[in-house]
């Protein structure tokens, strides 16, 4: 007689689920993985590290924040979403890569 206190249907309570891969979609994730290496790859993450920049320090109309510029809170908001999707972009590629590996380690 087995635990009282399982999921219908589970083999083993203490065996771990097992979460089958899709081979094509593994494919395109190898494929965006290896970009991430490229010199190409790296100019745009270089810009996108610059715009995240130029928003921190500059208003989207391009007037430097300073004691003299009062930036209103939707500039502040427009910058914020620039940056929020540059970081978007970029995480985007380093969860896609640490997920490559970490398949490739689990086969």
């Amino acid at each position: 007689m087995g635990p009282q206190h399982v999921l219908m249907g589970d083999a083993s309570p203490a065996e771990l689920p097992v979460q089958e891969t899709d081979e094509k979609l593994l494919i395109e994730e190898k494929k965006m993985a290896q970009y991430v290496e490229t010199a190409e790859f790296q100019r745009i993450k270089q810009h996108c590290e610059d715009r995240i920049a130029f928003y921190q320090t500059y208003l989207p109309n391009g007037a430097e924040v300073g004691m003299d510029v009062v930036p209103s809170p939707e500039d502040w908001r427009v910058a914020n979403r620039v940056i929020g999707e540059f970081k978007l972009l970029m995480g985007m590629y380093d969860i896609t890569k640490e997920a490559v590996e970490d398949e490739l380690q689990a086969r």
